[in-house]
């Protein structure tokens, strides 16, 4: 029997470090014919070029689409998808797979999407049904969905949400978060030394993102957070590369600038998974407005002080704390986090046990659905009662 091809795209660390233990799955399936897609951020030297932590995991890359990455203003933004959906759509063109995965919301993404579906490749969509008001990924993740034949979905919330969209119930599925379990099975030898020798100190990390469909100005925000980080020298602050929004560039040159003339600061622009997720187990907690604070970090047993607008509509569990964009509330957060004491009353409402291998097995069962005849035809809209 004929190998099935399936292909994941991914633009960035964190999307692939979610995803690692589901592919390396797939990958040990001899059944299946894994490759993947890479684009984005991590193929700029400027962000890394975390290229390199694929190969190192043995995975098959099928090919380096690089692209045009410009976060300076919208335009360069849009300059940057048209870039992809080219590339992209010319790849599409000559290799098919069986299936592509598909992880979020990322601008890039959309345009693989799109490509994809022109070309009539099926898409299985992980992580739709989300909401983000604050964001451009709002609307981007609502768009994939529509493109996509299969869906995997993080809550029973967001599952009802994506089959409010039209999509048929019986190819969406609710499985949990992958990050939410993945975060628990550290390697501790994939953990930077400077990462590890932060152990034992008091320390918070630092990780905010511009929000984009907000009229917040980006340089006000990150000033706000840069004042009530001023406020204390009696603990670290470990700041961590923005991703390539829109604007990314003026948090970027702002932290660093910060970071170099304060002390008790440290500046990674990324890290390995296992090297942010043993990061933060060992922090007081994480401050800024990244989905990982409300959908990795509980796992981690550690504390979440979300900033702004930017996560406003996602599901979040009793360690997230929500707070406006302000020195005052956010050093008012710092100190209650400071005080709390049981971490054991952390709950995460996106765990689940065994998640790798369910969304592993759910895939097969979607590669023989596909084998029976389902996306020969359009897609119909599922009307929602």
């Amino acid at each position: 029997m004929e190998r099935r091809k399936i292909s994941f795209a991914t633009g960035s660390r964190a999307d692939y470090g979610i995803v690692r233990n589901y592919l390396k799955l797939l990958n040990e399936d001899s059944d299946i014919d894994l490759s993947i897609l890479v684009t984005g951020a991590l193929l700029s030297n400027e962000y890394g070029h975390q290229v390199e932590l694929i190969y190192r995991d043995g995975f098959k890359v099928g090919a380096e689409i690089e692209i045009k990455i410009d976060p300076s203003s919208n335009a360069g933004v849009i300059h940057s998808m048209a870039d992809a959906l080219d590339k992209f759509g010319e790849y599409f063109m000559e290799n098919r797979a069986d299936l592509l995965i598909i992880l979020g919301d990322r601008y890039e993404m959309l345009s693989v999407a799109t490509a994809a579906a022109m070309n009539r490749i099926p898409i299985l969509h992980l992580h739709g049904g989300e909401a983000t008001f604050g964001n451009y990924d709002e609307f981007i993740r609502h768009s994939i969905t529509k493109m996509s034949l299969f869906h995997i979905t993080a809550t029973e919330e967001y599952r009802r949400r994506v089959i409010q969209l039209g999509e048929e119930p019986e190819r969406v599925f609710n499985l949990g978060a992958l990050g939410a379990e993945n975060c628990l099975g550290i390697d501790e030898e994939m953990v930077p030394d400077r990462v590890m020798g932060l152990k034992g100190t008091r320390y918070f990390v630092v990780l905010f993102h511009p929000e984009t469909l907000t009229s917040a100005s980006t340089m006000g925000q990150i000033m706000e957070l840069l004042s009530a980080v001023d406020r204390y020298n009696n603990y670290k602050f470990v700041f961590l590369g923005a991703n390539a929004d829109t604007h990314a560039d003026i948090i970027r040159n702002k932290v660093k600038g910060y970071v170099d003339s304060h002390d008790n600061c440290e500046y990674f622009e990324n890290l390995p998974t296992s090297g942010y997720h043993f990061l933060v187990r060992n922090s007081l907690g994480l401050i800024g407005n990244s989905s990982s604070g409300l959908i990795e970090v509980p796992s981690l047993k550690a504390y979440t002080i979300n900033i702004g607008h930017r996560q406003d509509g996602r599901v979040r569990g009793n360690s997230v704390m929500d707070v406006p964009c302000r020195s005052d509330a956010i050093c008012e957060a710092i100190d209650k986090v400071v005080n709390k004491g049981n971490k054991d009353e952390i709950r995460n409402p996106y765990f689940r046990y065994h998640s790798a291998e369910n969304y592993y097995l759910t895939t097969k069962m979607m590669l023989e659905m596909i084998e029976q005849g389902v996306g020969v035809n359009p897609k119909v809209f599922f009307d929602y009662q």
